[in-house]
């Protein structure tokens, strides 16, 4: 079978068009994290950072490293994020201001945009080629206790308890969500190793995320109907 020059052009056309359209399905979020006078704990930093085996100054950097990975290589057919690089993050911190704020009647930590013009929040959206931003407010660590099966009694161990507030904008600059106090739940069976390390350690908190990541994106799904 032998096919023209034109129909050969012709069926590429159409097969890029496709291939453009699955990629354009994809709903991209812009992922603002919170700095380091929005990262509390109440266990002492040397305590953590013994745990994760860094100085104390680096603990910051080590939950940064770890939230980013898990969302940056967070897998979905419907929605993808992206972290805005060091420059347009200190730009754009310049022009938000953090505060307490209501969104369906629940107090939460939250972005208020507005010293961040229209056309400038748009604008940096579009250079993303995306469809929400998401502001990360607050990221707390309380003590907690973790009770588990010890032979025929219960036991309780020593645990921390990791709360985010966050807030997601559209395209029209509009606030869509708006959370306080959100729980990182990182299952009601730890492993031996979290339940150790009082689920301190940075790096064992990414299926913790993966969890939140799909619950965010439950209500941003919500927010298109």
């Amino acid at each position: 079978m032998h096919f023209s020059a034109k129909a050969i052009v012709l069926f590429l056309l159409m097969s890029c068009g496709l291939i453009t359209s699955v990629f354009a399905q994809k709903q991209r979020v812009i992922v603002v994290f919170y700095d380091r006078f929005q990262f509390v704990s109440q266990y002492p930093l040397e305590e953590i950072a013994k745990v994760n085996q860094v100085e104390s100054s680096a603990v910051f950097a080590e939950y940064q490293k770890s939230i980013t990975d898990a969302f940056t290589t967070f897998s979905n057919d419907n929605f993808e994020f992206v972290p805005l690089q060091n420059v347009q993050y200190l730009a754009l911190r310049k022009q938000t201001k953090y505060q307490l704020d209501k969104f369906d009647g629940k107090k939460y930590n939250a972005t208020n945009l507005s010293l961040l013009s229209l056309e400038n929040f748009q604008r940096l959206l579009q250079q993303h080629q995306a469809d929400f931003i998401l502001f990360v407010n607050w990221y707390s660590i309380e003590k907690n206790v973790h009770t588990a099966y010890v032979g025929d009694n219960n036991k309780r161990f020593p645990f921390s308890l990791h709360k985010l507030d966050y807030d997601v904008y559209n395209k029209e600059k509009t606030k869509v969500i708006g959370k306080g106090n959100v729980k990182l739940n990182c299952g009601q069976f730890p492993s031996d190793e979290m339940i150790q390390d009082k689920s301190l350690k940075a790096a064992s908190l990414k299926a913790c995320y993966v969890d939140l990541i799909n619950e965010l994106l439950k209500e941003l799904s919500a927010t298109k109907k």
